[in-house]
């Protein structure tokens, strides 16, 4: 079976990482033939677009690359029909009407769609108001034209299913082999207790929810706040040390840490996100603190594999919980990595994810 890949991004952007590339050898083994075809390749994270908002004098600046990007993808929409399926992750096109993905749907490509967060909402409550007209429904009719959708939180799955009964929830995973577990037994490469988050800027103002409880710790502990991005994070209360992310280097940042942190708001978009970084947090034997919204819900049992907060002091008691007993760290640690290996690892999931692609491609 030929299978069409339309990921938004090359395997430097987390979502396409996550969601496609990493199963490709799954989906070889299982007999496609895969061609991957994303839309912003990695010239674009050079860019530095990821790290800011991006403007039309962003776009501007780089008119040529963004030109030749749409003309590339417009050759892989015409030369759909030569796949037996066809997986797009979100949209064809970010803040563009709705059209694109109907006249590939006209040309009558088996489509699976791909959401691993709440696009739909992102585009409701968007600032500009001109993105909330052009794309309002876009997501919704997207989800109603696709063969099969495939969805990474029970959240999506909730609405998704509203527009088209062929929806399929999958676990975020990550691959254990690159993923191996920290070694407590290890010198400490410091005397600070160290606190973590890994993210893209654009989860900064999550992270600074967290700024008074930081400030506490610090009058109690020697603790300092390693963040695990592409841009540097500052703070008054606590101190910072940035470590710049790339694939080479994320799991050695991640072992560093005692503690891994994802503070979310309850909200419509939050609670579609798929979880990643707390399944990183776990698969590394890392004990993670997580607000109980989406897939962690779900990931973290409270006070098994992790713990869960919802308030400042239920997160000043289970960050202080960790800090004070490095056997509970441990413990913890190694009970999520546990939970990753049987349940939110690649190894685990591609199994199903094969299993819906192979269906989707039989079907009528």
């Amino acid at each position: 079976m030929k299978v069409l890949f339309l990921t938004r991004y090359s395997q430097r952007g987390g979502s396409s990482r996550y969601m496609v590339h990493q199963y490709l050898p799954a989906y070889a083994q299982a007999g496609m033939t895969c061609t991957v075809a994303p839309l912003f390749d990695d010239r674009y994270f050079d860019f530095g677009v990821l790290d800011r908002p991006t403007g039309i004098g962003e776009i501007a600046r780089h008119s040529l690359y963004y030109a030749r990007r749409v003309l590339l993808r417009l050759r892989a929409l015409i030369d759909s029909h030569r796949y037996d399926l066809v997986v797009l992750e979100k949209e064809l096109f970010p803040y563009v009407p709705y059209g694109f993905e109907e006249w590939l749907r006209r040309r009558g490509a088996k489509l699976v769609v791909l959401f691993d967060d709440a696009t739909y909402a992102y585009y409701r409550q968007h600032p500009f108001p001109l993105v909330r007209l052009l794309c309002r429904g876009k997501i919704e009719r997207i989800v109603r034209g696709a063969t099969h959708v495939i969805v990474w939180n029970d959240h999506l799955a909730g609405y998704m299913r509203r527009l088209n009964p062929r929806v399929s929830v999958v676990n975020s995973g990550v691959d254990i082999t690159r993923y191996p577990p920290k070694d407590y037994r290890a010198p400490r490469t410091t005397d600070r207790l160290v606190i973590g988050w890994i993210g893209t800027p654009n989860g900064f103002p999550y992270l600074r929810s967290l700024e008074t409880v930081f400030a506490e710790l610090a009058q109690q502990y020697p603790i300092e706040l390693h963040v695990i991005s592409s841009m540097a994070y500052s703070s008054a209360h606590v101190q910072v040390v940035n470590r710049t992310w790339s694939m080479q280097t994320e799991v050695q940042h991640l072992h560093d840490l005692d503690i891994g942190v994802m503070p979310l708001p309850n909200d419509e978009w939050t609670q579609g996100k798929s979880g990643v970084k707390a399944v990183q947090y776990l698969a590394v034997g890392v004990p993670a603190v997580c607000s109980p919204v989406g897939v962690a819900r779900r990931l973290i049992t409270h006070n098994v594999n992790g713990m869960l907060a919802d308030h400042p002091t239920a997160w000043r008691c289970a960050l202080t919980r960790l800090l004070d007993d490095p056997d509970l760290r441990e413990r913890m640690g190694m009970a999520g990595r546990a939970t990753v290996i049987q349940s939110y690892s690649t190894q685990s999931v591609a199994p199903r994810l094969v299993d819906i692609l192979l269906q989707a491609g039989r079907s009528a």
